[in-house]
């Protein structure tokens, strides 16, 4: 197996409360060369709390590949790493091949797909499909090649985790971003996604335009095409900030990806053209906290990105401390908009979240497709019970 990301870890910890030493550890861990693992591992350590924060910040192969080899780690515990390594092992190869079944099949009917996170995003950061944990396999098409794409997977024995009638879904391929797909006892093995987020996030990424500079990547001899460095890390600060920066394994891909030399000077424009260049400076000052990761001079001089020191912080210290996140509640999407520089897109994501109807309201309320537009105000009759309840409790 590859070597583990090769981070430069700092001599300090944050400013923040003196975490958990398994979380210290975890974050050491993501260090090529570091010089804490030693004296992490002489102190008093819940290696069952290590070994569950490992699986919720997916980060097993960053543990594995600095772990299974140290005599200061407990016999017992190197042998536990190392089985769940080997199932990890086995799981990548597996995803890989899928990987390659399906985008294969989807060149023979003509639909360009590229690449995204999964054993791809493996192999282009850390020279190794195991050297990152994930879940699933994401896709990314063109909207207009959904339409297709759907019995394309069929035929390889896929089916939709949701039915949708024909106005819910033409009105789905403008305001949702993605299918999830299941094949025999995994029913969520693949994301088919044709943008980046949800359109209520408004952050509207131009799907032709990442095409166009795609890169070709490589998976088991067979050539695929995913995002060009300077468009995935945008794509993955997006990703982070959705979950509220909740994983280190997210930051970890970021600190890395931004030690490879991009174009600062197109990342940042793109930022600011999309109005997320506060987005990018969070994530990568988070970066530079966890592991000393250099802030560009080109972001340093964005006045976008400045005023985030109370938000990393704040970051810092729920990841530290484990804080649960509710990603459905007022607070969150609150959060979402106070982290956009612009007014015009934060007014833009009150407006798409409050008027666009979804699945919950599809499932809530059957209404035949002639009234379809009535779902607009089953959403807002939803949302204020919401606030009601919240406001009450």
């Amino acid at each position: 197996m590859a070597a583990a990301s090769q981070i430069d870890i700092p001599q300090r910890m944050p400013a923040i409360s003196r975490p958990a030493p398994e979380f210290d550890l975890l974050r050491a861990c993501c260090a090529a060369g570091n010089r804490e693992l030693t004296e992490i591992l002489a102190s008093p350590l819940n290696w069952e709390r290590l070994l569950k924060l490992a699986d919720r910040h997916r980060l097993l192969p960053a543990v594995f590949a600095a772990l299974h080899d140290r005599d200061d780690v407990p016999a017992g515990i190197r042998s536990v790493i190392d089985a769940r390594h080997d199932a990890h092992i086995l799981k990548t190869l597996r995803f890989s091949a899928e990987l390659v079944r399906i985008a294969r099949h989807f060149a023979d009917r003509g639909i360009e797909t590229l690449a995204h996170k999964g054993p791809v995003l493996a192999q282009k950061l850390y020279a190794d499909p195991a050297m990152r944990q994930f879940g699933d396999l994401d896709l990314l098409i063109r909207g207009r090649d959904v339409p297709r794409a759907k019995p394309a997977l069929a035929e390889l024995g896929y089916t939709a985790g949701i039915q949708l009638s024909r106005a819910q879904e033409n009105f789905y391929l403008r305001s949702g971003y993605e299918y999830v797909f299941g094949v025999g006892a995994e029913p969520n093995l693949l994301e088919l996604q044709w943008q980046i987020v949800p359109r209520f996030y408004s952050i509207d990424f131009e799907m032709d335009a990442l095409f166009a500079r795609s890169v070709e990547s490589e998976i088991d001899g067979f050539p695929l095409r995913s995002l060009a460095s300077e468009d995935l890390m945008l794509a993955l600060c997006v990703h982070a900030a959705k979950h509220e920066w909740s994983q280190l394994g997210m930051l970890r891909d970021i600190a890395t990806l931004a030690a490879t030399g991009l174009d600062w000077t197109d990342v940042v424009a793109e930022a600011r053209r999309l109005g997320i260049a506060r987005l990018l400076g969070i994530s990568l000052n988070l970066a530079h906290e966890l592991w000393d990761v250099d802030i560009p001079r080109e972001l340093a001089g964005c006045a976008e990105a400045q005023g985030t020191r109370a938000t990393v912080f704040a970051i810092l210290f729920r990841l530290a401390n484990g804080t649960e996140l509710e990603t459905e509640s007022l607070r969150y999407f609150r959060a979402m908009m106070n982290i956009r520089e612009r007014w015009q897109d934060r007014a833009r994501m009150a407006w798409r979240l409050a008027s666009t109807p979804s699945v919950g309201e599809w499932k809530a309320v059957r209404l035949p497709d002639s009234l379809f537009p009535l779902y607009r105000i089953v959403r807002l009759s939803r949302l204020a019970r919401r606030f009601i309840t919240v406001s009450s409790s």
